[in-house]
C-alpha cells in the first residue's frame, strides 16, 4: 500500500507523494508548481493529496520533471492534460525518452507519453509568485536527471535553502543493467561521481528526498511547525551525497 497522507515540510513545500516516491507542491502565492508526477496509476492520490492540503489542482501551473523514469513522469500527461499546466523536463531526458522509450517505460505496458513545454536551462531559474527555482543538471542516474534548488521564509523572515536531487539511484548504474538494456551510456557513472562532487558544496537547509526511503521524511510527518521544523537538518544533504558517492566508487 503506497498511501501516503500529505503534510508539510516547509514553509509552501508540502509533500504529496507515496510512500514510495516523492512528488512536492510548492505554493508560490501565485500559483502552484509539483515537482514530480510519479506514477499514472497513482495520479489520483497526488490530486486528492492536494486538495486535502486545501489547494485546488486546477491551481497548478507548473510540473517539474526530475527524470525521465516511469515512477516520476508516468502522471506527467494525465496531469499536464488536468490542469494545463506547463511542463518542463532536460533536454537529455527528452531524447532519451524520444530515442529509447524502453529506458523510460523499462518492461512497463502502463506508458502514456507526454510532450514537455519548455526545457530547463541551468542560467534561467524557473519563476513563479514567490518562488525562483534553480535547476541543475545532475546527469548519472539517467542522462538528464535535474535537480532543484530554492528558497523559502518563514513568518518572521527567516530563509531556508531547499534542495532535491533529481536522482540518486546506482540501479542504472549496476553492471547488470548495462548488460539488459544495450546502449545505455558508458560515461554515466563518471558524470554521476561528478555531480555528486559538484553538488557536495551546496548548503542544503531541508533536503527533499526523490524517493522516501532516501532520506527519512515520512516518519516526521504531520510533526512540521515554524518554529521547530524537524525537516531542518543541514547534515542530511552531504550525507546523502556521500552514502551514494562511496556507493557509486565500489561500482567502479
Amino acid at each position: 500500500e503506497q498511501v501516503c497522507e500529505p503534510f508539510q515540510m516547509a514553509p509552501g513545500v508540502y509533500y504529496v507523494g507515496t510512500t514510495y516516491v516523492g512528488s512536492y507542491l510548492l505554493d508560490t502565492g501565485d500559483g502552484l508548481i509539483l515537482i514530480d508526477q510519479a506514477f499514472a496509476e497513482s495520479v489520483y492520490l497526488i490530486l486528492e493529496s492536494v486538495r486535502k492540503l486545501g489547494f485546488d489542482p486546477m491551481d497548478i501551473k507548473m510540473l517539474l520533471v526530475s527524470h525521465g523514469h516511469l515512477d516520476h513522469c508516468g502522471g506527467t500527461r494525465l496531469l499536464q492534460e488536468y490542469t494545463k499546466a506547463k511542463v518542463y523536463m532536460s533536454k537529455e531526458d527528452y531524447q532519451m525518452m524520444k530515442e529509447h522509450p524502453e529506458w523510460v517505460y523499462f518492461d512497463y505496458e502502463n506508458r502514456i507519453d507526454f510532450e514537455p513545454d519548455a526545457f530547463y536551462d541551468d542560467e534561467h531559474p524557473i519563476k513563479l509568485g514567490s518562488m525562483e527555482i534553480r535547476t541543475v543538471l545532475t546527469p548519472g542516474h539517467t542522462p538528464g536527471t535535474t535537480s532543484f534548488f530554492f528558497d523559502v521564509k518563514d513568518g518572521t523572515g527567516k530563509s531556508f535553502h531547499c534542495g532535491l536531487h533529481g536522482g540518486v539511484g546506482l540501479n542504472t548504474l549496476a553492471p547488470e543493467f548495462y548488460e539488459k538494456w544495450p546502449g545505455w551510456p558508458e560515461d554515466l557513472l563518471e558524470k554521476f561521481k561528478n555531480s555528486l562532487n559538484m553538488l557536495m558544496g551546496e548548503t542544503v537547509d531541508i533536503t527533499l528526498p526523490s524517493h522516501p526511503n532516501q532520506v527519512p521524511v515520512l516518519d516526521k510527518a504531520g510533526t512540521y511547525k515554524e518554529d521547530q521544523n524537524p525537516f531542518v537538518n543541514p547534515e542530511a544533504w552531504p550525507e546523502l551525497l556521500k552514502a551514494r558517492l562511496d556507493m557509486a566508487n565500489k561500482l567502479a
